[in-house]
Protein backbone atom coordinates (compact mmCIF):
# COMPACT_ATOMS: atom_id res chain seq x y z
CA UNK A 1 0.00 0.00 0.00
CA UNK A 2 1.36 3.39 -0.86
CA UNK A 3 1.90 6.04 1.91
CA UNK A 4 -0.62 9.11 1.59
CA UNK A 5 0.93 12.25 0.54
CA UNK A 6 1.46 14.93 3.01
CA UNK A 7 -0.69 18.14 2.73
CA UNK A 8 -0.58 21.08 4.01
CA UNK A 9 -3.07 23.95 3.69
CA UNK A 10 -2.10 27.32 2.64
CA UNK A 11 -3.89 30.38 1.31
CA UNK A 12 -2.73 33.11 -1.47
CA UNK A 13 -3.49 36.62 -1.90
CA UNK A 14 -3.05 38.24 -4.73
CA UNK A 15 -3.05 41.53 -3.55
CA UNK A 16 -4.00 44.46 -6.35
CA UNK A 17 -3.46 48.32 -5.96
CA UNK A 18 -4.78 49.84 -8.18
CA UNK A 19 -4.16 49.20 -12.07
CA UNK A 20 -1.44 46.65 -11.03
CA UNK A 21 -0.95 43.05 -8.70
CA UNK A 22 2.20 42.27 -6.53
CA UNK A 23 4.25 39.14 -7.35
CA UNK A 24 7.51 38.45 -5.53
CA UNK A 25 10.79 36.33 -5.88
CA UNK A 26 9.90 32.95 -3.90
CA UNK A 27 13.97 31.87 -3.36
CA UNK A 28 12.98 28.58 -2.14
CA UNK A 29 10.70 27.49 -4.63
CA UNK A 30 12.44 29.59 -7.28
CA UNK A 31 9.37 31.43 -8.50
CA UNK A 32 7.94 34.42 -9.08
CA UNK A 33 4.35 34.27 -7.10
CA UNK A 34 2.14 36.34 -5.50
CA UNK A 35 2.01 36.88 -1.18
CA UNK A 36 1.35 33.22 0.36
CA UNK A 37 1.77 30.84 3.15
CA UNK A 38 1.01 28.34 5.18
CA UNK A 39 -2.26 28.75 7.73
CA UNK A 40 -1.61 28.78 11.72
CA UNK A 41 -3.31 26.76 13.58
CA UNK A 42 -6.88 27.63 14.10
CA UNK A 43 -7.23 30.06 11.62
CA UNK A 44 -9.47 30.22 9.14
CA UNK A 45 -7.71 30.37 4.84
CA UNK A 46 -8.95 34.35 4.65
CA UNK A 47 -7.16 34.89 8.05
CA UNK A 48 -4.14 33.16 6.38
CA UNK A 49 -4.35 35.03 2.93
CA UNK A 50 -4.69 38.68 4.89
CA UNK A 51 -2.06 37.67 7.22
CA UNK A 52 0.40 36.41 4.66
CA UNK A 53 -0.31 39.85 2.20
CA UNK A 54 0.57 41.60 5.82
CA UNK A 55 3.43 40.28 6.41
CA UNK A 56 5.01 39.52 2.88
CA UNK A 57 4.11 42.87 1.20
CA UNK A 58 4.14 45.08 4.66
CA UNK A 59 0.26 45.83 3.06
CA UNK A 60 -2.88 45.67 4.39
CA UNK A 61 -5.53 44.21 2.17
CA UNK A 62 -9.26 42.71 2.58
CA UNK A 63 -10.19 39.72 0.66
CA UNK A 64 -12.24 40.75 -2.76
CA UNK A 65 -15.78 39.00 -2.03
CA UNK A 66 -18.16 37.91 -4.56
CA UNK A 67 -21.22 40.56 -4.92
CA UNK A 68 -23.48 37.76 -4.39
CA UNK A 69 -21.96 36.15 -1.04
CA UNK A 70 -24.52 35.69 1.72
CA UNK A 71 -25.08 37.98 4.26
CA UNK A 72 -26.60 37.20 7.47
CA UNK A 73 -26.67 37.46 11.38
CA UNK A 74 -24.75 34.12 12.03
CA UNK A 75 -22.57 31.77 11.45
CA UNK A 76 -20.15 33.61 10.22
CA UNK A 77 -19.51 33.72 6.75
CA UNK A 78 -16.35 33.41 4.90
CA UNK A 79 -15.60 34.61 1.12
CA UNK A 80 -14.88 31.44 -1.10
CA UNK A 81 -11.35 31.11 -2.46
CA UNK A 82 -11.91 32.29 -6.13
CA UNK A 83 -9.83 28.45 -6.65
CA UNK A 84 -8.17 26.42 -4.53
CA UNK A 85 -5.09 24.56 -6.16
CA UNK A 86 -3.25 21.23 -5.21
CA UNK A 87 0.17 22.25 -5.59
CA UNK A 88 3.36 19.88 -5.76
CA UNK A 89 6.03 21.24 -3.46
CA UNK A 90 9.52 19.68 -4.47
CA UNK A 91 12.36 21.46 -2.63
CA UNK A 92 15.50 20.16 -1.61
CA UNK A 93 15.01 21.02 2.28
CA UNK A 94 11.80 19.17 2.21
CA UNK A 95 10.24 15.78 1.63
CA UNK A 96 7.77 16.38 -1.63
CA UNK A 97 4.54 17.42 -0.22
CA UNK A 98 1.46 19.39 -1.44
CA UNK A 99 -0.45 22.60 -0.42
CA UNK A 100 -3.75 22.57 -0.66
CA UNK A 101 -3.66 26.70 -1.37
CA UNK A 102 -6.65 28.92 -1.12
CA UNK A 103 -6.21 31.33 -3.43
CA UNK A 104 -8.17 34.99 -3.00
CA UNK A 105 -8.29 38.22 -4.84
CA UNK A 106 -7.30 41.39 -2.64
CA UNK A 107 -7.31 44.95 -2.60
CA UNK A 108 -4.92 47.03 -0.85
CA UNK A 109 -6.66 49.68 2.10
CA UNK A 110 -4.71 52.22 1.03
CA UNK A 111 -2.39 54.02 -1.89
CA UNK A 112 1.02 51.95 -2.90
CA UNK A 113 4.06 53.84 -3.84
CA UNK A 114 5.01 51.41 -6.72
CA UNK A 115 8.24 51.92 -5.92
CA UNK A 116 8.57 51.50 -2.37
CA UNK A 117 10.79 48.69 -0.81
CA UNK A 118 8.40 45.34 -0.53
CA UNK A 119 9.53 43.64 3.27
CA UNK A 120 9.84 40.33 1.81
CA UNK A 121 12.62 41.45 -0.85
CA UNK A 122 12.62 41.27 -4.83
CA UNK A 123 9.02 41.99 -5.85
CA UNK A 124 7.45 43.12 -9.29
CA UNK A 125 4.01 45.29 -10.00
CA UNK A 126 2.44 43.96 -12.84
CA UNK A 127 0.10 45.54 -15.39
CA UNK A 128 -2.83 43.61 -16.98
CA UNK A 129 -0.89 43.84 -20.38
CA UNK A 130 1.85 42.27 -19.43
CA UNK A 131 0.62 39.49 -17.56
CA UNK A 132 -1.75 39.08 -21.08
CA UNK A 133 1.53 36.90 -22.47
CA UNK A 134 4.22 34.60 -21.38
CA UNK A 135 6.83 36.52 -19.80
CA UNK A 136 9.96 36.28 -17.72
CA UNK A 137 11.60 38.40 -14.33
CA UNK A 138 14.65 38.70 -13.70
CA UNK A 139 15.67 37.02 -9.94
CA UNK A 140 17.75 38.75 -7.80
CA UNK A 141 21.47 37.22 -9.62
CA UNK A 142 19.81 38.64 -12.84
CA UNK A 143 18.78 35.42 -14.06
CA UNK A 144 15.15 35.42 -15.97
CA UNK A 145 12.10 33.37 -14.86
CA UNK A 146 9.13 32.41 -16.67
CA UNK A 147 6.25 33.54 -14.93
CA UNK A 148 3.61 30.67 -14.32
CA UNK A 149 0.90 30.56 -16.58
CA UNK A 150 -1.63 30.11 -13.43
CA UNK A 151 -0.06 32.86 -11.94
CA UNK A 152 -0.32 35.23 -14.63
CA UNK A 153 -4.35 33.94 -15.22
CA UNK A 154 -5.14 34.46 -11.90
CA UNK A 155 -3.19 38.04 -11.84
CA UNK A 156 -5.65 39.24 -14.85
CA UNK A 157 -8.65 37.50 -12.71
CA UNK A 158 -8.02 39.71 -10.17
CA UNK A 159 -6.98 42.88 -11.36
CA UNK A 160 -10.59 42.50 -12.83
CA UNK A 161 -11.98 41.67 -9.94
CA UNK A 162 -10.80 44.73 -8.35
CA UNK A 163 -12.07 47.02 -10.92
CA UNK A 164 -15.41 45.59 -10.81
CA UNK A 165 -15.55 45.89 -6.88
CA UNK A 166 -14.37 49.48 -7.44
CA UNK A 167 -17.58 49.49 -10.14
CA UNK A 168 -20.14 48.51 -8.19
CA UNK A 169 -19.30 50.63 -4.91
CA UNK A 170 -19.70 53.88 -7.54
Amino acid sequence: MTAPIERHTTSTAYVVSGNRTLLLWHAKLGMWLPPGGHSEPNEDPVQTARREAQEESGLEVDVIAPPDLLICEGPVVLPPPVVILIEDIVRPDQPFHQHIDHVYFTKTRNWVDYEAPIPHGPAQWMRRETLAESFSLPTPDGTLVPVAQDVRLLGIRALDAAAAAVEERC
